[in-house]
C-alpha cells in the first residue's frame, strides 16, 4: 500500500524560529546585552577565575538563555575554570580586553561594523522574534573565545539601535573606558579621567550570582 502523503496532508515545516519570553521586546533583549557587555568592559581589568566565573554564570548566562541551543539538560554550562591557572586567566583577560576596545575604537572612528557581520556568521548572534512577533536579534552563546563573547552581545545592541554607534559612543583604549554619550564623543579626545563620571550611575551590580566551577 501506498502510504505517501496527500497533498493535503503535508506536514507543517518546523518552527525553527526562536521567539522571545513574554515581555522580552527587541528593544528589551538589546538593552540587557548592552548592559551585560559594559559590565564587563568597566569592571573586569583586575577579575580573577572568581569574578569571571561569576559574569558567566550570573549576567552573560541570563542573557543568552533566551537563545542557546537545547540540550539534553536544557542548560548552558559554563566553561570549566577551576583547573586553568590563574596566569592564563590573567592573559586571556587582557587578550579579550584589547581585542574588545580595538574593535569598538574602529566603530567609534570609522563607523565599521565588521564585528557584526562576523558575530552573524559565526552563529554568536541569530534573529528571533520578540514577544510581540516583531523582529530581534539575540546572543547565543556559542562562542568559544571570551572576546568573542562580549562582542557578542555589542552585536544584538548595534542591530537593534545602530545610530548609538555612530552618533553617541566614545572609547579610550588609554582610560579603559567605554561610553554611550554624545556630549562625551562631541568633545572628543579625553581628558583620561573626567569622563568616569558618566559611568559612576552604574544600575546594579554586575555580579550577583556565586561561581559555577570557578
Amino acid at each position: 500500500m501506498n502510504h505517501a502523503l496527500d497533498p493535503g496532508e503535508e506536514k507543517e515545516p518546523i518552527d525553527t524560529i526562536v521567539t522571545l519570553p513574554t515581555g522580552m521586546t527587541a528593544a528589551a533583549i538589546a538593552s540587557a546585552s548592552r548592559e551585560v557587555a559594559m559590565s564587563f568592559v568597566t569592571d573586569s581589568k583586575h577579575w580573577g577565575k572568581a569574578e569571571l566565573g561569576m559574569w558567566l554564570t550570573g549576567n552573560y548566562g541570563q542573557v543568552i538563555r533566551h537563545a542557546w541551543k537545547e540540550t539534553g539538560s536544557n542548560t548552558w554550562q559554563v566553561p570549566l575554570l577551576r583547573d586553568i591557572d590563574a596566569r592564563l586567566i590573567d592573559r586571556i583577560m587582557h587578550s579579550a580586553r584589547a581585542e574588545i576596545f580595538h574593535t569598538l575604537e574602529l566603530v567609534a572612528k570609522d563607523g565599521s561594523a565588521t564585528f557584526v557581520i562576523r558575530a552573524l556568521i559565526a552563529g554568536t548572534v541569530i534573529r528571533c522574534e520578540d514577544c510581540l512577533g516583531e523582529p530581534a536579534w539575540a546572543p547565543t552563546g556559542e562562542a568559544a573565545r571570551l572576546a568573542d563573547r562580549v562582542l557578542s552581545l555589542f552585536a544584538v545592541d548595534y542591530l537593534a539601535r545602530p545610530g548609538d554607534y555612530e552618533t553617541e559612543l566614545f572609547v579610550c583604549a588609554t582610560c579603559e573606558s567605554v561610553v554611550f554619550d554624545g556630549a562625551t564623543r562631541r568633545r572628543g579626545p579625553c581628558t583620561h579621567g573626567l569622563q568616569h563620571s558618566v559611568l559612576a550611575a552604574r544600575p546594579r551590580s554586575t555580579l550577583p550570582y556565586p561561581p559555577l566551577g570557578a
